[in-house]
């Protein structure tokens, strides 16, 4: 049709570059992504307010202590498996709405590599999904503060 007498010409006068900056920004445009803003640690304990557009969402961590602050950081998709994650997310309703999903787990390295010795390793870590969700101090804090999303 007549779009494509447009587009198939303007797309081959494109560099490479050109045309992979389209398709990454036209993907965003269907999909509907966004960057999300979380706070993250660094290995000094310093806190800072980052931007990601392949952060799914953010994290804080309340008993992984990162020099006596909560473990804080933004989590992609690729990182882990979020599907049980998104499953909760996905129950938001005009009545209802998730705004953390929180889960304690357990890691028996020792079956990886017997090195890792017997003890398991316990996590508990809680996700949300809006900008700056995961500042606090505290996890209560964390807990008051989502009220604001």
């Amino acid at each position: 049709g007549p779009v494509s007498l447009f587009v198939t010409p303007l797309y081959r006068t494109l560099s490479v570059m050109s045309r992979l900056s389209l398709l990454i920004v036209s993907f965003a445009l269907i999909s509907g992504g966004r960057a999300l803003t979380c706070f993250e640690n660094d290995e000094e304990g310093n806190i800072y307010s980052r931007t990601n557009e392949a952060w799914k969402y953010c994290m804080l961590t309340p008993f992984g202590s990162v020099n006596g602050q909560n473990a804080v950081s933004g989590i992609a998709a690729m990182n882990e498996n979020l599907r049980p994650i998104d499953v909760s997310f996905g129950q938001n309703s005009k009545l209802y709405k998730v705004l953390t999903v929180c889960i304690y787990e357990k890691y028996s390295f020792n079956a990886v590599n017997a090195a890792f010795g017997d003890e398991p390793e316990f996590m508990f870590r809680c996700y949300c999904n809006t900008d700056g969700c995961n500042e606090a101090s505290t996890f209560s804090s964390f807990l008051t503060n989502l009220r604001k999303h």
